[in-house]
């Protein structure tokens, strides 16, 4: 698999951020070869033609497609190039959360580590062309770099991602709360680092010093599901990526996610799919999308 990573001194500066047009980035990646990268991309599509595969979640690319990528994850892309306008937003997690001392920045934002959700909204033309003002403000202070250009680049990017947030939101009825709820956004933090080998809420509720009962409200209240069925979406999420993304078997599998016995994880997955782990990967091997 090929994996791109971010380019820091594109502007003669370390800089963990980048905007620009596919004019601009016109070596982007657009290929239907299985590939993924180590920042977050949001891209913009005024105009847009083909599809997406992302993490085994088909996405058509229409116009004012907004599409958002998390480090790491898995694509494919089947796009006409002659026949396409976007925006890219590139940019590493320390860009944003050194500066503003938040380690979980990134985890509060709906849109980014979603294992549930379509990871892309569709926006007006007004939502559009606001955004594509921010865009062209971020690239002046790019060309014409001073000494407090980075500061107003972070805060033209915090304001872009916040609005985002919203409409993602708002659209798939989730909080968009990021100043509270603390323990929430730790809790997302640790299932993407931590569910491969832990899949108990007592593991989770003990590494953030509080109570299951009390686990559970927070992650209701934000994500919209118990603290039980994120961690099996996770789970599920990891299964299902090695399941179409690698050559391992189902024992292999079951070992790679801590599960004693293959027998145990098919139960698993076919109680959570309706399908078996083999039935999934065929599928997906004969050209099916299941999200």
């Amino acid at each position: 698999m090929k994996n791109f990573h971010f380019v820091k001194n594109k502007y003669g500066i370390e800089l963990f951020m980048d905007i620009g047009s596919y004019n601009d980035i016109s070596n982007y990646f657009f290929e239907p070869t299985l590939h993924n990268t180590d920042f977050y991309e949001i891209i913009f599509f005024s105009k847009g033609n083909g599809s997406l595969e992302l993490d085994n979640q088909k996405i058509n690319v229409e116009n004012n497609t907004v599409i958002f990528i998390s480090p790491f994850q898995n694509r494919k892309w089947y796009l006409d190039k002659s026949n396409i306008e976007c925006h890219f937003i590139f940019f590493k997690d320390d860009f944003l959360s050194n500066f503003f001392s938040d380690k979980l920045f990134s985890f509060k934002l709906q849109y980014f580590y979603n294992k549930t959700k379509p990871l892309f909204i569709k926006i007006s033309n007004t939502h559009l062309l606001k955004f594509q003002v921010t865009f062209q403000d971020i690239l002046l202070e790019l060309k014409d770099f001073k000494s407090d250009s980075e500061h107003i680049i972070r805060s033209l990017l915090y304001f872009t991602l916040i609005k985002l947030n919203r409409l993602y939101s708002e659209l798939h009825l989730l909080s968009s709360e990021t100043e509270n709820n603390t323990t929430s956004f730790m809790f997302k933090q640790l299932l993407q680092n931590e569910v491969k080998n832990n899949r108990t809420i007592d593991f989770y509720s003990q590494k953030l010093g509080v109570s299951r009962i009390t686990l559970n409200k927070c992650v209701k209240k934000q994500f919209g599901m118990t603290s039980s069925e994120m961690i099996d979406e996770f789970i599920m999420f990891e299964i299902k990526s090695m399941l179409a993304y690698s050559t391992l078997n189902i024992n292999e599998i079951a070992n790679s996610v801590n599960f004693s016995e293959a027998n145990h994880l098919t139960r698993f997955f076919k109680q959570h799919s309706n399908i078996t782990p083999k039935e999934y990967r065929n599928n997906y091997q004969n050209g099916s999308y299941i999200i």
